[in-house]
């Protein structure tokens, strides 16, 4: 996936200062060339949080639990508890408050704090005074680097050993490697689709692995996650294929490099 490189310029309250010097201290906010990489960037550092992957069942995203198990429901559910705590803060909920008013679903209090102040920053930089003890933010232009891999960041390779023959039943083992070339962890949601003679699903993407394994796969940058499964059934085995679910992925901690330069235009696109 191309590095897309935006220098744009946030904005500020109408509300504030008209510079630094003529009131409190400020802090650069960030602000995106689109919503899309603003929302991807968001999701890509709050799911760093120790609570973010593992701490999911609680959340009831993307765990056995009702709820959804799909990676985009997980991005869809962060952002929208971003904007929770936006509206909270803007109605003048207090920020100990805030996790139950915007029903935040963080059970560690520093992971709290942290998601609060990171959809402040992403989401309404304008209640930043709000959650710094009177800080606020400043229309200084930062320079943005979207770097979030795709799916291509993943090596995905399959092979299949001894296949066995027996009177009703034909079983085929197989090995699964997914290697992640990219320099994020990331999680990801995968398929299979298998081919056999006679087997009616030839070419059909269905769930990984065997039944009532886990379709997620959490792999730190660099490393490879492997699958060692059996596949039985009345069918003569004769290859599979596996893939990631298209839109089913997130990489962790990419998308919001910030740091100094020229702005080049005015709209961020990152409002609303």
């Amino acid at each position: 996936m191309p590095v897309a490189s935006a220098s744009v310029e946030a904005t500020a309250s109408s509300a504030q200062p008209s510079s630094p010097a003529d009131g409190p201290p400020y802090a650069a906010v960030p602000a995106f060339s689109s919503r899309t990489a603003r929302d991807t960037a968001f999701v890509g550092d709050v799911g760093q949080f120790s609570s973010w992957p593992s701490g999911v069942v609680s959340y009831g995203i993307m765990s056995s639990f009702p709820g959804g198990s799909d990676v985009a429901d997980f991005r869809k559910a962060v952002v929208e508890d971003a904007r929770a705590v936006c509206d909270a803060l803007a109605g003048g909920t207090d920020m100990e408050d805030v996790p139950v008013a915007a029903g935040v679903a963080l059970e560690d209090q520093i992971d709290q704090a942290a998601f609060i102040v990171e959809a402040v920053t992403f989401y309404c930089p304008e209640q930043t005074a709000a959650v710094t003890g009177g800080v606020y933010s400043e229309p200084v232009p930062v320079e943005q680097d979207e770097d979030c891999p795709g799916s291509d960041a993943l090596d995905i390779s399959v092979s299949i050993g001894e296949r066995s023959d027996e009177e009703f039943t034909h079983s085929a083992a197989y090995t699964v490697k997914v290697r992640n070339t990219a320099s994020y962890p990331v999680r990801a949601q995968l398929q299979q689709r298998w081919w056999g003679d006679g087997y009616s699903g030839n070419g059909e993407w269905e769930s990984f692995g065997d039944i009532g394994d886990e379709s997620l796969a959490d792999i730190d940058a660099g490393e490879t996650f492997t699958y060692e499964g059996e596949q039985e059934g009345i069918y003569r085995w004769e290859r599979t294929e596996v893939r990631v679910r298209p839109g089913e992925f997130v990489f962790f901690g990419c998308g919001y490099q910030p740091g100094p330069g020229p702005a080049t235009g005015a709209d961020s696109g990152a409002d609303g």
